[in-house]
């Protein structure tokens, strides 16, 4: 149990006990049919641990209380444990709660390439939409491939992006061929649904065929002391059967396993914030090396989890959708947010993001520092003149890096000021 990550999935710690094999079983029992009094948040992480629970009883009832616990969507944000992401696409695959696992950055490959195999029209048109994922996950074109519900446009939106950002994944032929039926090779789509709420019901796996009898066979066999090849063929046809009808919990949750461990996929160097208050050069170029031979998606995931040195690389990337990933990362401090906030080399998609936080916007510097900088776009910059302080205004009015708008406003306002 030490593995797991119980603050991540929100349970707190004098509930840690709940979901523990080594606690009573009614306990557990109780907790997994959501019988408890406690926060939903701390309920849906919960029943996620029990969902692979020793006892079958408390198994079975914590996804049977999982598939039916109200206003899921609505608990999920983007900080969800990529697992209990995983489980709730696998578990409960709705419309509803696939368009939200969509939007959530935490969401690991699988979740989002299970999502996209059985999207409906609209998720795979916000699929399409979405650049940060398409770089993230690029193989999520393949399944738009194979999804019919997929329209052409929205297939060739995703494919489009992926190709200008080199990192489209070959495909296997021409769409169109495959959606008309003349690419005999191409994965037959996804099975309708045939449930209410959920869109993919799982196509079970053919029968082999009925044995045949073979008389000089069996005549072979029963001189050379060999066993019936009639029999042999029965006996495995009826282990199929068996495999075939076997309840769901008596084996793993599809291929879902409950390894709840950090993947390690970046390196400490990457993610670990350093104690110093200044870093070595020589540390520095380490870090650029490895940054540079990474995709961009694989940039993307690190702008989330990466140290102040890695965003200070990561802002600046040729790919907007990078430095705008080191802003919604939420680790950001106030003074990297005023020195990327003057930095006249960054991107405006990114500058826009900065003064689109209302919390640095509460900070006067960062405001200066915005309206100064003549790649923050109008709809930013002109908004904060009327906030700016005579001193301010008056070096404003000076400033002919920025757009005579601006300048002009501030001299007006000024003048007003003084008057």
């Amino acid at each position: 149990m030490s593995d797991i990550p119980y603050d991540k999935l929100g349970i707190p710690s004098f509930l840690e006990k709940n979901c523990d094999p080594a606690s009573p079983k009614p306990m557990r029992l109780a907790t997994a049919k959501g019988l408890l009094p406690m926060a939903a948040e701390a309920l849906l992480g919960l029943l996620c641990v029990l969902c692979n629970d020793p006892d079958s009883e408390v198994k079975e009832s914590a996804r049977g209380t999982l598939k039916t616990l109200p206003n899921v969507v609505g608990l999920l944000g983007q900080r969800s444990h990529p697992k209990l992401l995983e489980l709730l696409a696998q578990l409960r695959p709705e419309a509803a709660l696939d368009e939200r696992i969509m939007t959530i950055r935490n969401a690991n490959d699988r979740t989002c390439l299970q999502i996209a195999e059985r999207a409906d029209s609209r998720l795979c048109e916000i699929i399409a939409a979405n650049h940060e994922r398409l770089l993230i996950t690029p193989d999520i074109l393949l399944k738009l491939y194979y999804n019919r519900a997929c329209s052409e446009s929205n297939f060739e939106r995703a494919n489009a992006f992926l190709r200008m950002e080199d990192c489209a994944p070959e495909l296997p032929g021409n769409r169109a061929d495959y959606i008309s039926g003349k690419t005999p090779e191409a994965a037959p789509a996804p099975a309708p649904a045939s449930t209410p709420g959920s869109r993919l019901t799982p196509k079970a796996p053919a029968p082999p065929p009925e044995p045949t009898f073979d008389l000089e066979a069996e005549i072979e066999a029963a001189l050379s002391g060999k066993a019936s090849p009639m029999l042999v063929a029965r006996q495995k046809l009826e282990m199929f059967d068996l495999q075939r009808h076997a309840p769901e919990d008596d084996g793993p949750l599809g291929d879902f396993n409950f390894d709840f461990k950090d993947d390690g996929e970046f390196s400490l160097e990457l993610t670990q914030e350093s104690k110093e208050t200044t870093v070595d050069e020589e540390v520095k170029l380490s870090i650029a090396k490895k940054i540079s031979l990474l995709t961009p998606g694989k940039k993307i995931k690190l702008a989330y989890v990466g140290n102040k040195e890695v965003r200070a690389i990561l802002i600046r990337d040729r790919n907007k959708q990078v430095g705008l990933a080191v802003v919604k990362s939420g680790r950001m401090s106030d003074a990297e947010a005023l020195s990327y906030a003057g930095n006249r080399n960054l991107s405006s998609d990114v500058l826009r993001e900065i003064g689109s936080n209302g919390e640095w916007m509460r900070k006067y510097p960062i405001k200066v520092a915005l309206v100064n900088n003549p790649r923050t776009p109008p709809s930013i910059s002109v908004g904060i003149v009327n906030q700016l302080q005579p001193k301010d205004l008056a070096v404003l009015s000076r400033n002919k890096n920025v757009t005579a708008v601006l300048f002009t406003m501030a001299a007006k306002l000024l003048k007003a000021k003084e008057h």
